[in-house]
This record gives structure tokens, sequence and C-alpha cells, in this order.
């Protein structure tokens, strides 16, 4: 009997580091691909004024790949905390907060006091009315020791109002700046003030170190809050804490480029098919490489093989919600 337990310990370790070194090679492939499709959108078709095109391009593609580290980061890290593969960050109200803000601010200072904003101004004021309202509203009832699914309601709840005064209001506007507000509802990939990039890495880096830094923790609270607990994990801190930074990681990419609602839920679930072992140090990686693959690669076929025919955040909210309703509609719990 000893002999049999020692070989099924070694078979599991063996099993262990050849799980491992395949995730390693999976994230090295998903490298390669990802600066593949980074190049492909950089320099494939320049004609014409080719330094002022690749300076366009590349602030774009930086976009893009902020946009898709900070969502499946994010999407990754608050999956952990809610126990549940199917809920996204979006379910907390921040996409219809975003559109509140932006129809508040149409509907007060009209098309011309809109114009009159910068881009940097928008994007501070977004980010910071996103982080105020987190910070205010779940800060409160975590110190509440507000369970999760309550957490999950709330947001939910506040989601419908927020959309409920956006309505409310851009019933009230005069057409033309209805039209204006009405290219704030989808995300926009290829329109990036160049002068936001700087602002949004710093911002994104600064929340990907804090879900690095609780990542070996992330995996303890995957095993349950109270196996957590016995192994000396504060649930409560760490859910504060991890709530921050999805809150900083969701605010930026929608301030950057507007709402994108399934898209965490995409990733997410494709890293979680793709590795093995089931490690943050492996999962938030991969998530963020395909991420980027999808985001570069499918603006690189919009632009250059549909011509820009189709948008790219559009195909993102049919495939993640198809995606959705097939998850819900399984038998198998997840």
């Amino acid at each position: 009997m000893p002999n049999q337990l020692t070989v099924t310990t070694h078979d599991r370790a063996e099993q262990h580091r050849a799980d491992l070194r395949r995730d390693v090679l999976l994230i090295a492939a998903l490298t390669a691909l990802a600066v593949g499709s980074i190049a492909a959108y950089l320099f494939t078709g320049l004609t014409g004024n080719i330094d002022y095109a690749l300076s366009r391009r590349i602030t774009s593609v930086a976009a893009l790949v902020i946009v898709a580290v900070a969502i499946g980061v994010s999407t990754v890290a608050f999956q952990t905390m809610t126990a549940n593969r199917l809920l996204t960050p979006s379910i907390m109200g921040f996409d219809s907060l975003y559109l509140l803000l932006q129809t508040v601010v149409i509907f007060a200072l009209g098309v011309t006091g809109f114009a009159v904003i910068d881009a940097l101004g928008q994007f501070w004021l977004e980010v910071a009315a996103m982080l105020v309202f987190s910070v205010l509203l779940y800060g409160w009832l975590l110190s509440r020791n507000t369970r999760v699914t309550r957490l999950l309601l709330i947001g939910v709840v506040f989601g419908m109002l927020f959309r409920g005064i956006s309505t409310f209001l851009q019933r009230m506007l005069d057409p033309d700046a209805f039209a204006v507000l009405q290219t704030r509802f989808f995300a926009s990939f290829t329109d990036v003030p160049k002068e936001l990039v700087l602002p949004a890495a710093a911002l994104t880096v600064l929340g990907l170190l804090i879900a690095w830094f609780d990542r070996r923790r992330y995996d303890v609270m995957s095993l349950g809050v109270p196996i957590a607990t016995n192994l000396g994990i504060n649930p409560a801190m760490l859910r504060a804490r991890t709530l921050g930074v999805v809150a900083l990681l969701v605010s930026v990419s929608t301030a950057l480029v507007g709402p994108v609602m399934f898209f965490g839920l995409i990733v997410a679930q494709l890293a979680y098919r793709a590795v093995r072992l089931s490690r943050h140090e492996l999962l938030m990686p991969v998530a963020s490489l395909v991420g980027v693959i999808a985001l570069v690669g499918g603006q690189t076929l919009v632009q250059r093989v549909f011509g820009l025919d189709v948008a790219l955040s559009m195909i993102i909210e049919f495939l993640g919600g198809l995606l959705f309703i097939a998850l819900i509609l399984r038998k198998k719990p997840l």
C-alpha cells in the first residue's frame, strides 16, 4: 500500500509538471500570435503618409492592448471573487453608469458644450465618477459584510436605474444631440485620442500589479471561502481590494473605448478551457493574450477584409450574447 501511494503521488507530480510545461508553451504560442496580430495591424496596407498612418495605428493598437488586458484580468479576478464564471464586471453597472454620464453631460451642456470638453478631461471625469460610485456604494456594502450575491443584485438594480434615467433624458434631447450621443453607445476601437493612452496605461499597470500581487490568494479563494479562511486568507479584505482593482480596470477600459459588455466573458471562458492548471498566474496572462489576439486580429480583419462595413464591438456583443445563452442552457454546472 505505501508503495502504491508513492507511485500515485509520483504520477500526480509528473502530470502536474507536464501540465505546467504545456501551459507555459501555450502562453508562448499565444504571445507569438499576439505579436503577429499587432504586426499585421501596424504594417498591413501602409500607403501614403506612412509616418502619420503608423502613428495613428500605434495609438489604436495601444488602446486595444490596454482594453484587452484590463478586461481579461478584471473578469478573471471578479469571477473568482464571486465564485461564478457567468458573471462579468459589467453586471455591477459600470456600462450603464458610463452611458448615463455621457447622457447627462450632453443634456446639460448640449452638443457645443460637450465638444468644448477635451478628450483628456472627459476621460478623467468618467474614470473618477465610476471609481467614486464603486467606492461609495460597494465600500459601504462591504463594510456591512454584505454577501456577494446581494452585491450583484444591487449592481443589477443600479444598472437598471442608470439605464432608466439615461432613457428618460435621451427622450428630451434634440435630434442633433441624440445623434452625437448615439456614437457613444458602442465601443470605438479606432478613434482613441492619443493623449489618453499614457494615463490609461499607467492606471492599468497599477491595477495589474495589485492583481498580480494577489494571484496566489485568488488560487486559495477559488477553493471556497471556508477553506480560504482556514488557510489564513481574509476574504472580506481580499474581496474589497479586488473590487477596487476591478473598478479601476473596468472604468479605465470603458472610459477609453466605451462599453464592451460580453468581451470579458468570452476571453475568460476561453482561458478556463485552454489552461490545464487553474492557477491565476496562468489564467490572467492567457485571458489577456486571448483578448489581445481577438481585439487586434479582429480589428485587422474588420478594417482590411471587410472595409469597416461592420463594427468589431457589434460582433463581440453578438458572439458574447450567444456564448452567454449557451452557458446558461448547458446542463453541466460551471
